[in-house]
């Protein structure tokens, strides 16, 4: 402990000026340790900056697994058969999925006719959603019922939660 101590008063000696020198034993702050603190606040900020960012990018996908188990049973009355993206087309084209999801998902909410606010979550999430270059369409996907098209999606969320 004393050492670490002299350490630190020579790097005071070396760092302030020659009216803010260490006296006696005390230890006095010198401009340049002020400054420091400023900067150690700025890391601080920048680095909670970074953490928030990603912890909101994790919170979408939840508020979308709350918002879909909202509208299930709304969701399930509907006899529509929806193009459903394979889970293994999620590693390649994560965007384009969750895309084809949201559309499949809003068509189904104007054609059942379902004036829901809950509903208003799936088209928030489908706004922020870019399109990707070399995904396929739609279209491409496979037909499924509701129910099993609703059962993919959850298990994909999650999956992609996960990461």
């Amino acid at each position: 402990m004393m050492v670490f101590m002299t350490i630190i008063m020579v790097l005071f000696k070396l760092t302030c000026h020659r009216n803010q020198r260490v006296k006696d034993s005390q230890i006095q702050i010198c401009n340049l340790c002020r400054d420091n603190h400023k900067t150690q606040l700025w890391l601080s900020f920048l680095i909670l900056s970074f953490l928030t960012t990603c912890t909101r990018a994790d919170s979408e996908i939840e508020d979308l697994l709350t918002c879909l188990e909202n509208l299930d049973s709304t969701l399930k009355k509907s006899d529509a058969m929806l193009y459903t993206a394979p889970l293994s087309d999620v590693e390649k084209c994560k965007h384009m999925v969750l895309k084809c999801y949201m559309v499949e998902l809003i068509m189904v909410i104007i054609e059942e006719k379902i004036n829901d606010k809950k509903a208003d979550c799936l088209r928030h999430f489908n706004e922020t959603l870019t399109p990707e270059v070399g995904c396929p369409q739609c279209e491409m996907h496979t037909l499924q019922n509701i129910s099993t098209f609703l059962k993919i999606l959850t298990n994909t969320l999650q999956k992609l939660n996960s990461l």
